[in-house]
């Protein structure tokens, strides 16, 4: 699973879907920015620059390859599961593609009201976030210890109860650390040693994310120093390898 446009929020009809030229490599499933020096017109998102990133303006997701593609060549990709499109440079490149022209992608087009849904991953697509036992629980439901974990974000980040009597519950982290993980809003129940939780550097709501190596997903480990706004209308952390969050860009992200 990548990105994936469920509508708009407003209720209207959704973006329009076009062919573009491409300015870098792009595959299915990426979010894509618009491209101001490559001489396309889109190229896949880039890491946050800042916080909150200020250079990246999103243009849509890739849908797959568009008119113009090499034929008898396999557009599969094994590591980014879906179509590769590839950026052409020369003329000579470009009088094998079919029909002969640029290089191009088809676009879901997204607007400030878009939903969308995608993966939560550790770093890469195909590594889940982090889950692990606790070594020191609390009788408060307050606070636990997590030896060796990715340094949480103080309200930009969520701990799911997996295993133990507070099986299912979903807390934000009001102040982070590499180990003792605390919640202002407690655990119904008393945390025991041994109860696992999963914790993401993503929130419910208002919230701060950044985007896995393959920008096909969000990466759930980073401290967020640098990142991009979003609005998070639900954060899924129940089952492993299947974590996803449904959300929107804010404003800004958008030229």
């Amino acid at each position: 699973m990548a990105f994936q446009y469920l509508g708009e929020i407003t209720g209207g009809l959704a973006p329009v879907r076009k062919n573009v030229q491409v300015a870098a490599n792009v595959y299915q499933g990426q979010l894509l920015r618009w491209d101001v020096n490559a001489g396309g017109s889109v190229e896949p998102m880039a890491a946050a620059g800042a916080g909150p990133d200020a250079t990246s303006y999103i243009s849509g997701i890739c849908l797959g390859s568009g008119r113009r593609t090499n034929p008898g060549t396999s557009l599969y990709d094994a590591t980014y599961k879906g179509d590769l499109i590839t950026y052409d440079t020369t003329q000579a490149t470009l009088a094998v593609n079919d029909p002969v022209g640029a290089a191009i992608c088809e676009l879901q087009m997204l607007t400030l009201n878009s939903l969308l849904r995608a993966p939560l991953v550790n770093n890469t697509i195909g590594t889940n976030p982090e889950c692990k036992a606790c070594t020191t629980g609390s009788s408060d439901g307050l606070t636990f210890i997590i030896a060796t974990i990715d340094t949480t974000v103080s309200n930009y980040s969520t701990a799911y109860c997996r295993t133990g009597a507070n099986r299912g519950e979903y807390r934000k982290i009001t102040t982070g650390a590499a180990a003792t993980q605390t919640v202002l809003v407690p655990f119904t129940n008393d945390i025991a040693i041994g109860d696992t939780f999963c914790v993401v550097n993503v929130a419910d709501g208002l919230a701060h994310i950044d985007l896995e190596t393959q920008f096909q997903g969000i990466d759930s480990s980073p401290a967020l120093t640098n990142y991009y706004v979003v609005y998070v209308h639900e954060l899924n952390l129940e089952e492993a390898g299947k974590e996803y969050a449904t959300f929107r860009f804010a404003p800004r992200h958008f030229a």
